[in-house]
């Protein structure tokens, strides 16, 4: 079992009357429970010893404390606990629960012009206090590991706020988190040092790692790419062809001299038809397969506990896979025993 508080809903106009939270309305325990730390896959569920109404807060108390970098030299230990809003419950008091971050941007919209900025920028966009859907009131960050630009690589207009956050989490490779700082809801994306360093370790079957593979980017299913451009208002009856070879490059087979040994081995071939030659992007983007990751989930090792937002090397069978670890699940059944598995993310790529 597991302490917990409940609140009513954080209500984002509060702020305009007071900067204080609302006062605790109750006080119980969590029982049967699977509560996931940053949910970026998951909600969570328990069973609570007192009535949840659908939108209030729960905050469930941890018996660890949990450090975190605030500053280049700044390390600070925190209680921690997890916060959510029920979003279900049943008569026996069984409630589903979304990760209070999550929540707390969820039905936003967001102009996909303004998307050319630093992950900063972005993630500034995203938790504007006047626009959030709960309490915001800033983040604990480290501004340099959100300088870089990502990819959105967005054809629409708007798109929302929990899939621009995903792709954006992916890349900087941290996954948020609130706590409450000075009477503050503050998002958290920092791990336990300023400047993360991979953490290199090995998981056996002793840890019951169970691996998905998970499709980032959707490419097309063909290999080769025929390509007509139009010339004197034309197309000509021969195209130039294109591929790519193992280490992903496009090959024109006009000017290629290999032995075929890099190419694929059986041909997809697709027609595409242009007015003007088309970019080196543009035609790899027709040609080249699915962007993959690999989802790892296994039993934490208390003799080298890892947190969330690790940057971490993980060894399985000989295999290495390059990522960070996205989030914790706390688990008890029904005979009240507890686990905690971890789920490692694969990659980062832009």
């Amino acid at each position: 079992m597991l302490e917990f508080n409940l609140y009513n809903n954080f209500n984002p106009n509060l702020t305009l009357k007071s900067s204080k939270l609302p006062s605790v309305k109750a006080r119980g325990v969590a029982m049967n429970y699977e509560l996931w730390q940053t949910g970026y896959k998951y909600t969570s569920t328990a069973v609570l010893s007192i009535k949840a109404d659908i939108g209030d807060i729960v905050e469930v108390l941890l018996t660890e404390s949990y450090a975190i970098a605030t500053a280049q030299d700044k390390v600070e230990s925190k209680n921690l606990s997890l916060f959510y809003v029920v979003i279900d419950a049943d008569n026996s008091n069984k409630v589903t629960l979304k990760n209070y971050f999550w929540s707390m941007i969820d039905g936003l919209v967001i102009p996909t012009s303004v998307l050319s900025g630093s992950s900063l920028s972005v993630l500034n966009l995203l938790t504007n206090k006047k626009t959030t859907a709960l309490i915001s009131d800033g983040a604990i960050l480290n501004a340099n590991e959100l300088a870089q630009t990502v990819k959105y690589n967005r054809k629409s207009d708007t798109d929302n706020a929990d899939k621009i956050a995903k792709d954006l989490f992916r890349v900087i490779r941290m996954q948020p988190f609130v706590v409450i700082d000075d009477d503050k809801v503050k998002t958290v994306l920092v791990s336990r040092t300023w400047q993360r360093k991979a953490i290199a370790t090995r998981i056996d079957e002793l840890q019951s790692p169970a691996f998905e593979t998970e499709t980032l980017i959707q490419r097309s299913n063909y290999n080769f790419l025929n390509v007509y451009v139009k010339a004197n208002g034309s197309y000509p009856s021969t195209p130039n062809t294109y591929t790519v070879d193992d280490s992903n490059n496009v090959i024109n087979l006009a000017t290629y001299s290999g032995d075929g040994s890099d190419l694929p081995t059986h041909r997809l071939v697709k027609s595409a038809f242009f007015d003007e030659q088309p970019q080196i992007s543009e035609i790899k983007s027709q040609i080249t397969k699915d962007t993959t990751v690999a989802n790892i989930y296994f039993n934490q090792n208390k003799l080298l506990p890892l947190v969330v937002n690790d940057l971490v090397i993980l060894y399985h069978h000989g295999n290495k896979y390059s990522g960070y670890v996205a989030d914790r699940v706390f688990i008890e059944n029904d005979e009240g025993l507890k686990n905690e598995r971890l789920l490692f993310i694969e990659g980062g790529n832009k």
